[in-house]
Order: C-alpha cells, then sequence, then structure tokens
C-alpha cells in the first residue's frame, strides 16, 4: 500500500488557514497525540517527544479528515474522551490503553454509581472518563483537569496518513495497521488485529517501508 504522510500539524498551525476548512480534506487515516516538547505548539522533534492517543479514519469517498480533526479536539475539550494526565504518564511509561480498558470495564458494571472518583490509584493518571452528565460538574470545576486542558490544546498535534488509491478496505487496513505499530496499549482507540499488509510511505528521493512506531514520526520531520 501506498501512502501519503503529511508533517505534524499543531492547532497553531491550523491558524487562520481556510485550506484546513471543513470539507476541504481527503478520506484517510489520522493519528494525533501531543507533543511532549516545552515550547507550546511545537511537533515532536523525535519519536520520544510525541505521546500517541487516537487512530481513527475516514472512508467515505468524500469525507474530510479536517472535519474528524475539529471534532475531535471539540471532543476532548468537551469532555467527551477519557483525560489523562499526559506528562506523568510519559514519565512513568503508563499504558495508557490498558488503563482505559480497565476503567471502561469498571464503569460499565458497578452501579449506581457507575465507576470510582477519579482521580484513583488503581487507573494510573486517568483525570475523566466520560460516562455520563453526573461527571460534568467535576470536568469543569476540577483545577487539575483545567490545566491539562490547557496544556492539551497547546500540544495537540496530528498527522494524516493518505492512500494513493482510494479503497475503503486500504483506509480500514492501514487504520489497524498504525495502531497495532504503535500499540493498542497505549491507545485509548479499539484494539484490531494487525493486517497482513505492507505499507510504503512516498518519500522523495525513495519511499520508505514502515516498520516500526519510531517511522510514522521520523519520517515525518
Amino acid at each position: 500500500m501506498i501512502v501519503n504522510q503529511e508533517c505534524f500539524k499543531t492547532i497553531k498551525d491550523f491558524s487562520g488557514n481556510a485550506k484546513f476548512r471543513k470539507g476541504n480534506g481527503k478520506p484517510g487515516v489520522y493519528l494525533w497525540g501531543f507533543s511532549l516538547e516545552k515550547v507550546d505548539f511545537t511537533p515532536p522533534s523525535k519519536p520520544e517527544m510525541f505521546f500517541p492517543y487516537y487512530v481513527g479514519k475516514v472512508v467515505k469517498k468524500n469525507g474530510c479528515m479536517y472535519q474528524r480533526t475539529h471534532e475531535h479536539i471539540a471532543s476532548l475539550i468537551g469532555g467527551n474522551l477519557s483525560i489523562f494526565d499526559i506528562i506523568a504518564s510519559a514519565c512513568n511509561g503508563t499504558l495508557i490503553g490498558k488503563v482505559h480498558k480497565s476503567y471502561q470495564g469498571s464503569s460499565k458494571f458497578v452501579k449506581p454509581l457507575a465507576g470510582v472518583i477519579l482521580p484513583n490509584p488503581l487507573f494510573a493518571n486517568l483525570l475523566h472518563f466520560p460516562e455520563g452528565i453526573h461527571r460534568y460538574h467535576h470536568y469543569f470545576t476540577d483545577p487539575t483537569i483545567i490545566s491539562q486542558l490547557n496544556w492539551m490544546a497547546k500540544h495537540f498535534c496530528i498527522t494524516y496518513f493518505t492512500p494513493e488509491i482510494y479503497d475503503k478496505q486500504y483506509i480500514s487496513n492501514l487504520e489497524k495497521f498504525i495502531g497495532n505499530v504503535i500499540g493498542y496499549d497505549k491507545l485509548i482507540t479499539k484494539p484490531y488485529y494487525k493486517p497482513d499488509i505492507q505499507v510504503e510511505i512516498i518519500d522523495n528521493p525513495e519511499n520508505f517501508i514502515i516498520k516500526y512506531y519510531e517511522d510514522l514520526i521520523n519520517r515525518c520531520r
């Protein structure tokens, strides 16, 4: 599979550029997470400076990954996604995918409270889980969460993968491939089996075959 990969973009990179208006994008696969660089709105300079969070796809032929980016940022800020303390997770090597899945099970089966109060040592560095409106007062008033959301907005970054040939199955396989290359234990994304495909990123003067997580970052610099 031949794929184009765009360099990581921050929210600042989108600012004021009508190119990124909803409806102007293409279908494909996207990977977003957070730059661990100290300077705000700075893309990761190396793999160790990127904290992956989510892999997703847009499969409709007239679909738009810019629109999905807008929706993800809105979901993140609006409390519809799990919120972790990213710096603490990076320092401690927290596998947020495992923590997310563990809390998801707790939230589903513990009633009537549906879960436990966060933060909780059983769920390392998890500050918020989108389990219901009964969590919103805490979400919008807790100073730790407010500070984390402010940090997330300034360190959010995303990269896009667009197959040379449009095909729904290509895009679906590519999403699963990238998720497995990163490792679903490190993502809040639903896990899938790795498809038996080879992915090449177009990179003049030669193409580059993705084999490791580091490839996704190094080919973007």
